[in-house]
């Protein structure tokens, strides 16, 4: 089925591409079209619509199914993606529930097929736009605790938003197999990124992934060491390609793992009520998480 699903919004994307659609650099009508598909065909999670800047979107939302609930994670997927990818993002945004941590997965927005790739630095503002409304969502359901996991660009949109949001919202970012793209437009300094950014972060990259990542990544952590963040972690994982396939439990282990740590859900012990029993007086206590 999943296998099906791809097929089907691959030759969605293809078909589409060969439509001409608005001068802008994206394609809201293919993401339309992207979108609709994956809400009638998506296995798990429900379907939400949100909207930002006037613009709905696509969110894909599982609530966590463990006894301790630690919070919630927004899930950004890579370029030519989306919230449902069978590598990668899926296996994400379905395991993590069932270690407490709620999984919104969003649709990032989808670059006009006569644009080059370089266009996708050109999406941030909405991207950004779009991680706000699904911050707002989880707020309005009383989460607090709320990491930003991103796979390959995904994890740069992630980086890029938290250097301009105005008050701390993400209190750890999980950033897989991302890299410098130099060829992006407007340019991203990434390592200016890594350097300003004082949050936990994960950097976890495949020693299969591209090559630029690897060679990257010894910049990238002394970026973290030359902005005086002793809370920037990196694992490279032997064998992993960039989507980590066939190794997507070692990924989520690692990630969780990395999250029990950094963002630890906590418990706060409440008066529930009182009850009487043989004429002594006992408080129910109950332990509600703090999300």
């Amino acid at each position: 089925m999943r296998q099906n699903l791809q097929i089907s919004v691959v030759i969605i994307l293809f078909f589409i591409s060969a439509i001409s659609v608005s001068a802008d650099v994206l394609d809201r009508e293919r993401e339309k079209l992207v979108s609709e598909k994956l809400a009638e065909e998506v296995e798990q999670g429900e379907v939400l619509w949100l909207e930002a800047n006037g613009e709905k979107f696509l969110a894909l939302l599982i609530k966590q199914t463990n006894v301790k609930a630690n919070g919630a994670v927004i899930i950004l997927h890579g370029m030519g993606a989306h919230a449902d990818w069978p590598q990668t993002i899926s296996p994400l945004r379905t395991a993590l529930p069932e270690h407490g941590w709620t999984s919104l997965s969003i649709q990032l927005p989808v670059l006009a097929p006569e644009n080059q790739i370089e266009n996708y630095g050109k999406t941030l503002e909405q991207a950004a736009a779009r991680i706000e409304a699904g911050i707002q969502l989880l707020h309005e359901n009383k989460f607090r605790n709320i990491v930003a996991i991103g796979h390959s660009f995904g994890a740069v949109t992630a980086l890029s938003y938290l250097q301009k949001e105005k008050e701390q919202k993400i209190v750890s970012l999980a950033a897989i197999n991302f890299r410098d793209y130099a060829f992006v437009k407007p340019q991203i300094n990434l390592l200016g990124l890594i350097e300003k950014t004082r949050l936990p972060v994960l950097d976890i990259y495949g020693s299969r992934d591209y090559k630029e990542a690897e060679d990257q990544a010894a910049d990238r952590r002394l970026a973290a060491k030359k902005g005086g963040n002793s809370k920037y972690t990196q694992m490279k994982i032997e064998g992993a390609g960039h989507f980590f396939t066939k190794l997507e439990d070692v990924l989520i282990k690692r990630v969780r793992g990395w999250m029990d740590k950094t963002a630890p859900g906590m418990s706060i012990v409440v008066k529930k009520d009182i009850e009487e029993k043989d004429g002594d007086t006992k408080e129910k206590m109950q332990e509600n998480p703090v999300e």
